[in-house]
């Protein structure tokens, strides 16, 4: 097992870090930075991108990681897959067995409205094959991995349409200038689609045709974008068949165990809604749900993976050794675990049956996060070095509440940057970002970056998206 903390590789990003970062505060100034931000809103308005109707914040200075870091990042990332769908493999097994009372049972005992649900489900894939680690990199050079996101993450081709934008600045052809920049799926704004496009035809080659299903209109961000980069592709020859057709879970027809959206047969469904606002007994949904255990089309992530494996007590799981002992680890898997995922326990395993005074998050409350288990963009998240000790005590029985976790905090990375005044002036601002890892499967699909001068960097609550760098080579 490769450990993220050595010496080798923080020399790699200390280099490329002072390199890049001297260039582009050598060139950055107010005409530069209006210039370089009116360039990149022109070239994502040409694609009619926003994020829900919104302006999507952009931040100009570039998040830089060596190429040789990529490689433990990527084992780790593929070891901590397989320990998920374990998790929801053994979850569904435990079911068929009747072992309501089971471990993993118990440990997703929030999610029962949905256990049956779960378990009915068809697959010949995998449980998750679009995947999302929340990330950082510290100074240290230690990687973590904050959360996972096995619903439907963010950032698949947006991301990309940035980061095309800015390497095409004056900005960015500068501060690359002489550089080797590997280039991953992630980084294309077609590397998504792609994947989808390869996975319907494998499920039926005749009618490969793609459903982006969403639910009473929640979590709309990037759709239109991905159906038009299809139509692109499709219009320039690289398929001669299937389309993405958009719709809502409401609409989409099961016949013959096959799936029907707007007349068209369907393989492939991926989901992008609110989860927990689906009711698997409502009538106007039965279609979707008679998909659910028919092979003839097929969830891009199980059903498994968008209600318990995105959910933040799953990480517990794995962290917690009373619970991760039910997993059978390898020894590798142990030591990837230990890597890359920080300490993380159920509120409610500290609660109950304890003295308040020696529950640890109380203890060394500065030391923890709390986060809510099935909320997102940053909503439910108490910081201990930001609260009172009486807040955080409010906070640990909301957080019992909502079936969350407290989890280790890790030392973020901070920066200094740039943002314009009403005036177009400069103003410093220290900023915090992360790097989140995208597998498309079981390959590494590529980074992407965010960051926000709090310490919960996501878009939604006003963070920024970064462009990323990997320096030094193609991977």
């Amino acid at each position: 097992m490769v450990h993220y903390n050595s010496l080798a590789n923080r020399n790699h990003y200390v280099d490329d870090l002072d390199r890049i970062n001297h260039r582009f505060f050598e060139a950055i100034n107010s005409r530069i930075f209006l210039e370089t931000g009116n360039d990149i809103a022109h070239s994502l308005g040409c694609y009619g991108i926003s994020f829900e109707g919104k302006h999507l914040p952009v931040s100009l200075l570039p998040t830089v990681i060596p190429s040789s870091d990529i490689p433990p990042v990527i084992n780790a990332a593929r070891i901590v897959r397989r320990t998920l769908n374990r998790v929801l493999s053994r979850f569904i097994e435990e079911h068929e067995l009747g072992r309501l009372d089971g471990p993993f049972h118990r440990f997703f005992t929030p999610y029962y409205k949905w256990w049956d649900f779960i378990a009915l489900e068809k697959r010949r894939n995998d449980h998750i094959l679009l995947m999302r680690y929340d990330a950082i990199r510290d100074s240290h050079g230690r990687w973590s991995f904050m959360e996972t996101n096995t619903m439907c993450p963010g950032g698949v081709i947006h991301c990309a349409r940035i980061r095309n934008a800015w390497l095409m600045t004056r900005l960015g052809h500068r501060v690359t200038k002489g550089e080797t920049i590997a280039t991953n799926p992630i980084d294309s704004p077609s590397g998504f689609v792609r994947f989808l496009a390869k996975k319907a035809a494998e499920i039926n080659a005749e009618n490969p045709n793609i459903a982006i299903l969403n639910y009473k209109g929640t979590y709309t961000n990037e759709l239109n974008s991905l159906k038009n980069c299809y139509e692109e592709l499709k219009k320039q020859g690289e398929f001669t068949a299937g389309e993405i057709i958009l719709g809502d879970v409401s609409e989409i027809e099961c016949v013959d165990g096959c799936g029907y959206l707007d007349g068209k047969q369907i393989a492939l469904i991926y989901n992008k809604f609110d989860q927990l606002q689906i009711d698997p007994s409502a009538p106007e949904i039965q279609g979707w749900v008679s998909l659910a255990k028919s092979d003839k089309t097929e969830f891009l992530n199980s059903l498994g993976a968008i209600y318990l494996g995105e959910a933040k007590r799953t990480l517990a799981f794995l962290s917690d050794p009373n619970w991760s002992k039910y997993l059978d680890l390898n020894d590798e898997e142990i030591a990837a675990i230990n890597d890359v995922i920080p300490f993380t326990r159920l509120v409610e395993d500290f609660l109950d049956g304890h003295d308040l005074e020696s529950i640890l998050p109380i203890r060394e409350k500065d030391s923890f996060v709390l986060k809510a288990d099935a909320l997102t963009r940053g909503s439910g998240i108490f910081i201990g070095d930001q609260s009172s000790d009486s807040t955080w005590q409010d906070a640990l029985n909301i957080t019992r509440a909502s079936h969350g976790v407290a989890q280790l905090k890790c030392h973020l990375p901070s920066r200094k940057n740039f943002v314009a005044d009403t005036e177009g002036n400069l103003q410093k601002t220290l900023e915090f970002f992360g790097v989140d890892v995208f597998l498309f499967e079981d390959d590494f699909a590529g980074l992407v970056s965010r960051s926000h001068t709090n310490q919960i960097f996501n878009v939604g609550s006003g963070g920024r998206e970064s462009p990323v760098l990997i320096v030094g080579g193609n991977l």
